[in-house]
């Protein structure tokens, strides 16, 4: 299994645009070892063609563009990104869909609660529904006593 961490910043990344705390400032300065980093986003492949996408960052673009495994191979159109699953539906995690809608079909797989969000509180899914279908697969929640797993179980 290929894992790749295309981000691994909080909210904003690092450094954020409208922070002048000690790091932010002193990175963007060259004051301190530290890298920039965008925010967090996950892609995993057992084949180094085909990926999940987990979490789409609003630095997705970005992101891609530094990782030429994902990056279109075959024709005109295309990606390597086969799926995404998203984790919650924090606008951090979810806005990356946006850059997404101009590919093919977005296979979404995110729990029903991550679902209804995105169709009513953040209607991220009815603004995508104008520009590309999105099949939305869902993940089941197992409730375990102050536990929550998710499961992933992809349909064929």
């Amino acid at each position: 299994m290929k894992i790749r961490v295309l981000g691994s910043g909080a909210g904003g990344g690092f450094p954020q645009w409208n922070c002048n705390c000690d790091n932010c400032r002193r990175l963007r300065h060259n004051e301190i070892n530290a890298k920039a980093r965008t925010q967090s986003s996950i892609a995993v492949s057992t084949d180094n063609t085909n990926w999940l996408l987990i979490n789409a960052s609003p630095d997705i673009r970005a992101q891609l563009e530094t990782f030429p495994a994902i990056q279109p191979k075959k024709g005109i159109r295309d990606t390597g990104i086969k799926a995404i699953m998203l984790m919650d539906s924090q606008i951090d995690h979810t806005t990356g869909l946006l850059i997404l809608r101009e590919g093919e079909p977005l296979d979404i797989y995110c729990s029903e609660m991550v679902k209804q969000d995105l169709t009513t509180g953040f209607p991220l899914f009815n603004m995508l529904a104008d520009y590309c279908t999105v099949n939305h697969h869902p993940i089941p929640v197992l409730r375990l006593p102050a536990l929550m797993i998710y499961v992933f179980t992809p349909t064929p």
